[in-house]
Parts: structure tokens; C-alpha cells; sequence
């Protein structure tokens, strides 16, 4: 069970940044470039310490964004979006996945300035028929440009 868990909140959260920062088409908007995510998830009421992980959003993964935010289908899961809203500042989705992890969830983000925002994800569901809840609290900075390749 941790398993699958543990691939699909990495996916969820970098999803959650790539579809934030996209989602800038106003001049105010989310810039592109170096941003640091740090996330605490709490699962079952235990909450994780701290993680951080830096995650270049580029020009061309701004093109697509509602792509970035579901996790990868693979032979044993499908997710599909029930719902998707950008109001400029706030991005809300909801999400339904079926196969060995059936789940449903869903994140609000909230950017307070064009590099910085918060927000929550939570899912709950079950795998392989063990019921599970999970929030993942996020916060998100711009660090600097993407380094060049």
C-alpha cells in the first residue's frame, strides 16, 4: 500500500506546481523559472516532517497544464478529472481514479504573489482494500531562473 502511495503524492504535488505556475497567462500570473516546493503530508493523523524538492517550470510545460495534474495512468490505475477552476490568483481540481488504488481528491492552490503560494491536497480511497485519507499541505516559492541545459 505505502507503495503506490508513495509514487502518486510525488506525482500529485509536482503536478500541483507544473499545473499552478501553466496556469499563468495574466502578466500578474505565476512566472515561470526555479521553484522550491515544500510539502508535509498527513496521513491517518500523523504528519511528516518537512520536505522540499526544487523543480524547474519551463516556457513549454506551461502549454498544457491540465496534463500536470493528474497522476501517470498506468496498467493497474486510470485517473480522470471531475473538475477544474482557475480564477487568476486560485486553482481548484477534483480527481477519480479506479484500478488498485481507487481514489478521489482533489487540491485548492492560492497564490498570494506571482512567486509565492500555498495550498492543500487531500485524497481519500483505498488500495488493494485498504482504506487510506491523506493532506498534503504545500507551499511553493520561486527560488531564480531555471538553469540552461
Amino acid at each position: 500500500m505505502a507503495g503506490l502511495f508513495t509514487r502518486v503524492a510525488p506525482a500529485l504535488v509536482i503536478a500541483a506546481l507544473i499545473a499552478s505556475a501553466t496556469l499563468a497567462g495574466a502578466a500578474d500570473g505565476p512566472r515561470p523559472g526555479m521553484w522550491k516546493v515544500t510539502t508535509r503530508v498527513n496521513r491517518e493523523g500523523t504528519t511528516s516532517e518537512p520536505n522540499s524538492q526544487t523543480n524547474c517550470v519551463t516556457a513549454a510545460q506551461m502549454k498544457d497544464p491540465g496534463q500536470s495534474l493528474m497522476p501517470p495512468d498506468t496498467a493497474d490505475e486510470k485517473c480522470t478529472r471531475t473538475h477544474y477552476e482557475w480564477t487568476g490568483a486560485k486553482l481548484n481540481w477534483r480527481m477519480q481514479c479506479s484500478g488498485k488504488m481507487a481514489m478521489s481528491g482533489g487540491g485548492d492552490i492560492v497564490f498570494d504573489t506571482p512567486e509565492h503560494y500555498r495550498g492543500k491536497i487531500t485524497t481519500t480511497g483505498s488500495i488493494n482494500g485498504h482504506d487510506f485519507t491523506s493532506t498534503i499541505m504545500l507551499e511553493g516559492e520561486r527560488v531564480g531562473e531555471c538553469p540552461n541545459p
